[in-house]
């Protein structure tokens, strides 16, 4: 079938929803949001608002824009909050492992080392694949290269050989998402030194199979933030692995309330301070209309010990 439906005016979206039982008070403002945030944007906040009719999707009596606009700027405070979180969580992975393989194998492993501390993970299909060397070096060029940072370019104008800086360099220029992949592609090299993954993992009182799955689950969740999707009220896809000693807090695996459990598990070996929960109630506080279930928070979640302790 051939998409044949046209753009509207911000005049006629805003006249679409009022037919669908929306009240409007202010039809000004109501405009120059669909005009600088978008109708298509703001619609995924709308719908959980709306319920299904024989004459289609109405909004519930009573919904105004401004019941809209609220859930909207909660998810803008969510995606900074959630961010900021894990900043924390990525500069205590990259640190941890760079740190690890320097120290077994030197300030240059993945340059000396690569065959013998990257192996194989699964991959798409039933072989495991093996580590994308090339591809990864590529990377590290390029954002070791183009990076601004002082310390990058002091490098590349003091020194000629490697060709490309130490570990605790690069660990300032790589994703989330390399170090995430780069976790999964760790092994141990020999019987003179221990496994790194295990190493790393007890380094968060974790096993190697719960930080695949959170890293990749957490790298997710980043991109989405970082790319300004909406965090409120989804379901995510991939569903982190459940950590036995807190299973309960599992049991909607593709829920919000799952990553903040999984972000203050982790955030909790790194800092017995860590200042999450404290983020996550001021967030509610300041935006009451907003139902903690539909992130999938339990009634009472703040009184549990996983956030208290």
């Amino acid at each position: 079938m051939k998409y044949a439906k046209l753009p509207l005016s911000n005049a006629d979206l805003l006249a679409r929803w009022r037919g669908k039982g929306l009240t409007v008070s202010n039809v000004g403002d109501a405009e120059r949001a669909l005009s600088f945030v978008g109708y298509f944007r703001l619609r995924g906040y709308a719908l959980s608002l709306m319920t299904p009719t024989p004459a289609g999707r109405m909004f519930l009596p009573g919904v105004s824009f401004e019941d809209v606009i609220v859930r909207y700027e909660f998810d803008r405070v969510l995606r900074r909050i959630t961010l900021g979180q894990l900043e924390r969580i990525e500069v205590a992975v990259r640190t941890v492992m760079s740190n690890q393989m320097s120290m077994q194998y030197g300030p240059f492993w993945y340059l000396n080392h690569p065959a013998q501390v990257l192996g194989h993970a699964p991959g798409h299909g039933s072989r495991p694949e093996p580590f994308p060397l090339g591809n990864f070096l590529g990377t590290v060029e390029r954002e070791t290269r183009r990076s601004r940072d002082l310390f990058a370019q002091h490098y590349f104008e003091t020194y000629t050989e490697p060709l490309l800086p130490p570990s605790w360099l690069m660990a300032e220029c790589l994703s989330f998402g390399k170090w995430s992949q780069l976790y999964k592609y760790l092994q141990k090299a020999d019987r003179a030194h221990p496994n790194p993954k295990k190493v790393v993992a007890k380094a968060f009182g974790l096993t190697v199979p719960l930080v695949e799955s959170w890293l990749h689950a957490l790298t997710l969740l980043r991109n989405i933030c970082a790319h300004h999707g909406r965090v409120w009220n989804r379901r995510f896809v991939f569903r982190p692995a459940v950590y036995n000693r807190a299973a309960a807090h599992f049991n909607d695996p593709q829920s919000y309330y799952c990553l903040a459990v999984v972000m203050r598990l982790i955030s909790k070996a790194v800092d017995s301070r860590d200042e999450w929960p404290v983020r996550l109630l001021e967030s509610f506080r300041t935006h009451a209309a907003i139902t903690p279930a539909d992130l999938g928070f339990p009634q009472g979640w703040r009184d549990d010990p996983i956030w208290n302790g």
